[in-house]
């Protein structure tokens, strides 16, 4: 489970070029991107999302200026949230 904005894209292509190239399957990773850029980035790489413009819409699409800024803990805050929703639908992440 994963969660990235716009701002992150890089290192979300990064780390689907990465994977990919030391043969690592992705099929079984689920991005929750905040923001319609990142979803059709992600769906493009290949990997499956979750959208919901209501639950993501608080969450800023640019990169964090510096570690504990705002849009840096709107984001982490994010990342805890889809991991939390995806335990309570009874899977296991880890």
């Amino acid at each position: 489970v994963m969660t990235c904005n716009h701002g992150q894209s890089e290192l979300l292509m990064n780390f689907v070029c990465s994977s990919r190239a030391k043969g690592f399957d992705l099929s079984n990773v689920l991005l929750f991107p905040t923001d319609v850029e990142t979803k059709e980035l992600a769906e493009g790489l290949g990997l499956t999302t979750f959208y919901e413009e209501k639950l993501m819409a608080s969450i800023p699409k640019k990169e964090a200026g510096v570690y504990g800024d705002t849009t840096f803990t709107k984001v982490m805050f994010a990342k805890i949230v889809c991991v939390q929703l995806v335990n309570e639908l009874g899977f296991d992440v880890l």
